[in-house]
C-alpha cells in the first residue's frame, strides 16, 4: 500500500491471492488455445504500429470501468476458476498474456478491456484488471472492479484483499479495515492481508490491535521487511523506544536500501538518548528517501512505457546505488530480454553487478556475454577482468587471449 512507504512495484505481487495469480495465469495460457481458431488470420494481418498501440493504451486508460457490459443475472454464480470451460474464455486474453510479459500494463488493460467486451464480468479478467489499476495508483478504477469481481463471485472473498487495499490507499480506513477482516476471516494465512488489518487499526487509532496483527505476521514471515518497519512505528507510538529500536534494526537489516526503516529507527534512538546513532539513522534515512524518490518516479514512468530503456538503465543505476541487488537482478533481466543481441547492454550488466559485488548474477551475465559477444573485442575485453576479479585463471587466460586477437588490425 502506498502509504505502507513501500515502492509501488513492490506493492503489486501482494494484492491478488497467490493462488488466484496461478489461475489466472493458467486461464491466461488456456486463453491462447481458445484463441488458436484465430491464429491464421493474426498471421496475415500486419502487427500494429507503435502509433496504434499507443492510441489503443491511450483508449483503455480513458475507459470507466463502471460502463463495462455486465453479465446475465447469475452467469458466475458458483464461480470456479477449476471449473472453466474453455468456450467462457475470450480470445482477447492472449493478448493479456503477451502484455504483461512485456511489462505494458496499458496494453494489458486494454486487452482485458477487449475480454470484458467479449465475456461480461469474466472473474479473472474483473480481477487482473483490479490489480493493474492498483499498480497505477488509480485506486478508484482498482475498487470498482474488485467489488464488481465480488458481485459476480461472491464465494471469493479470500481474493479480494485487492478491495481492502484499494480502500485504504483511498484513505477510507474504516472500511478498508472491516474488508481485510473478512479477507482474514477467509484467509487466516494470508500475511498481506493481514498487514493491511495491521495498518488499517493502526489509522484509526488502535495500536495495540496493531501491533498484535503484526506479531501475526512476523510468526509466518519473520524475514517480513516492512511488517518489522510498521512494528517499530507502532511500538514507538506505544512509548516502548526500545523494543521499537531493536524492530527497527531488524528492518534495516532485512532491507538496508529501504529509507523508511532507517528514518523509524532515528527516533527511536533520539527518544532513547542516543543522539549519534540518531544523527546516523537520519543522515542514510535522508541519503536513501532522496534516491526512492526518483526510483519511484522512474517506475512509474515505466509502468506506462516499458520499452525506454533510458529510463531503465538509470532504474537500475539508482537500484545499484542504494545495494537493492534484487531489484537489479529484475531490472537488468528486463533489459537483456529487451535487447537480445545488445553486447554493450551486457558489458554495462555486467559492470553494475560487479560493482554489487553480485557474483552469482554475474557469472549467469558473463556466460550470456560470451554468448553474444562472441565476435567483440570489447566484450573479451570486460569478461578477461571479470574473470581476474573472480579468480578464474583459465577463464581470464581465455578470454585475454579472445581480446587481444580480435583487437588485431
Amino acid at each position: 500500500m502506498k502509504a505502507a512507504g513501500e515502492r509501488r512495484a513492490r506493492c503489486g505481487p501482494s494484492i491478488g491471492h497467490a493462488a488466484l495469480r496461478r489461475v489466472a495465469l493458467a486461464l491466461l495460457v488456456a486463453g491462447c488455445a481458445a484463441a488458436f481458431p484465430c491464429a491464421f488470420a493474426a498471421q496475415i494481418q500486419p502487427p500494429p504500429t507503435a502509433a496504434q498501440r499507443s492510441a489503443a493504451k491511450a483508449a483503455a486508460l480513458a475507459r470507466d470501468p463502471r460502463l463495462l457490459p455486465s453479465a446475465a443475472k447469475d452467469r458466475w454464480q458458483g464461480f470456479d476458476p477449476d471449473k472453466i470451460a474453455a468456450g467462457d474464455m475470450p480470445a482477447a486474453l492472449g493478448d493479456v498474456r503477451e502484455a504483461l510479459a512485456d511489462g505494458d500494463l496499458p496494453l494489458a488493460i486494454a486487452a482485458l478491456h477487449a475480454a470484458l467486451e467479449a465475456q461480461p464480468d469474466f472473474p479473472p479478467a474483473l480481477h487482473q484488471l483490479g490489480v493493474l489499476y492498483f499498480r497505477l495508483q488509480r485506486y478508484g478504477d482498482a475498487l470498482v472492479c474488485f467489488q464488481r469481481f465480488l458481485g459476480v463471485a461472491p464465494d471469493r472473498v479470500a481474493e479480494t484483499r485487492g478491495l481492502a487495499h484499494a480502500l485504504y490507499s483511498l484513505g477510507r480506513y474504516a472500511e478498508a479495515r472491516a474488508h481485510y477482516e473478512r479477507v482474514v476471516a477467509a484467509a487466516p494465512g494470508d500475511a498481506e492481508a493481514r498487514r493491511g488489518l495491521a495498518l488499517a487499526r493502526y489509522r484509526g487509532g488502535d495500536a495495540e490491535g496493531a501491533l498484535a496483527d503484526l506479531n501475526a505476521v512476523l510468526e509466518s514471515e519473520p524475514d517480513h521487511a516492512d511488517a518489522w518497519t510498521w512494528k517499530a512505528q507502532v511500538l514507538l507510538d506505544l512509548d516502548r523506544p526500545e523494543e521499537a529500536r531493536v524492530a527497527a534494526e531488524r528492518a534495516r537489516d532485512l532491507a538496508p536500501w529501504t529509507s523508511r526503516p532507517w528514518f523509524v529507527l532515528s527516533t527511536a534512538c533520539t527518544d532513547l538518548g542516543q543522539p549519534k546513532a540518531a544523527q546516523a539513522a537520519s543522515e542514510r534515512f535522508q541519503r536513501l528517501a532522496e534516491v526512492d524518490q526518483e526510483i519511484r518516479r522512474l517506475e512509474a514512468r515505466l509502468e506506462y512505457e516499458p520499452g525506454d530503456l533510458a529510463a531503465r538503465r538509470t532504474l537500475v543505476e539508482s537500484l545499484a546505488s542504494v545495494g537493492d541487488r534484487r531489484s537489479v537482478r529484475t531490472q537488468l533481466a528486463r533489459m537483456l530480454q529487451q535487447r537480445p543481441g545488445d553486447v554493450a547492454l551486457r558489458i554495462f550488466a555486467l559492470d553494475v553487478l560487479d560493482g554489487l559485488g553480485d557474483v552469482e548474477a554475474g557469472g549467469l551475465t558473463a556466460r550470456d556475454l560470451e554468448r553474444v559477444g562472441a565476435e567483440s573485442a570489447a566484450a573479451w575485453k570486460r569478461l578477461e577482468a571479470w574473470y581476474a576479479k573472480v579468480r578464474d585463471r583459465t577463464k581470464q587466460i581465455e578470454a585475454g587471449e579472445r581480446w587481444r586477437r580480435l583487437s588485431r588490425p
